[in-house]
């Protein structure tokens, strides 16, 4: 009997030793835990290009000049001209922003006496002016400019005999439309002034003038 309470007492102390052996053993951790993952970087947007402004300095226009109420002066008085025409071109370099330097040669035809005599036959002239141009552009809408200009130059005017050569002045406003970025068409009035003169005798001609015409900005 003895022997058979020693034998319990062993088997109990032994399962007693397990237990508190699994007790004290760390608990299973499992599977590593996946890493989290790395967030992708950030796209940074490239800055965005800035509105291409307009690269156009220079300007090319040509003009048809219907030329009124023309008039000349002589020692010998004053008479009315016959309204002529012309052609003229223009070409202007912006120094600043609006403000245009450049030149505007144009040749005028038809340049005659209104009124001569029964009879008598009236010379027709023809008249070349070699002119600088500055003009100033200010937009009052989006595609439309308003300009005003001035005009010194060097003028001949030939026919039969001698030529009258001298000074001109003209000047003029008008206004610029934009039918596309680079090309316009403009319509302008103004006068010019001559200061011809035959060898020493004066014989000034003078015109109102219109500028009907389209150009290229470069």
């Amino acid at each position: 009997m003895r022997k058979v309470s020693m034998i319990l007492g062993l088997a109990l102390f032994a399962l007693a030793g397990s237990a508190r052996a699994q007790d004290e053993a760390p608990a299973p951790t499992g599977d590593t835990a996946a890493p989290a993952p790395t967030p992708a970087p950030e796209t940074v947007a490239a800055p965005a290009a800035p509105a291409a402004a307009s690269d156009s300095k220079m300007q090319l226009g040509l003009n048809l000049l219907p030329m009124l109420i023309g008039k000349t002066k002589t020692d010998a008085g004053s008479f009315d001209l016959a309204m002529a025409y012309g052609v003229g071109l223009s070409f202007g370099y912006a120094v600043i922003p609006g403000l245009y330097v450049g030149v505007a040669p144009q040749a005028l035809f038809n340049v005659k006496a209104k009124d001569v005599p029964d009879g008598a036959t009236a010379n027709t002239l023809k008249e070349y002016d070699l002119m600088a141009r500055v003009a100033y552009a200010y937009t009052v809408a989006p595609k439309v400019a308003l300009y005003a200009e001035f005009l010194p130059g060097f003028s001949i005017v030939s026919g039969s005999g001698d030529s009258a050569k001298g000074l001109i002045l003209a000047g003029g406003v008008g206004g610029m439309l934009d039918v596309t970025d680079q090309v316009f068409v403009n319509v302008g009035v103004g006068y010019q002034y001559g200061l011809q003169k035959v060898s020493s005798a004066k014989d000034n001609v003078s015109f109102l003038r219109i500028a009907v015409g389209a150009g290229v900005k470069l």
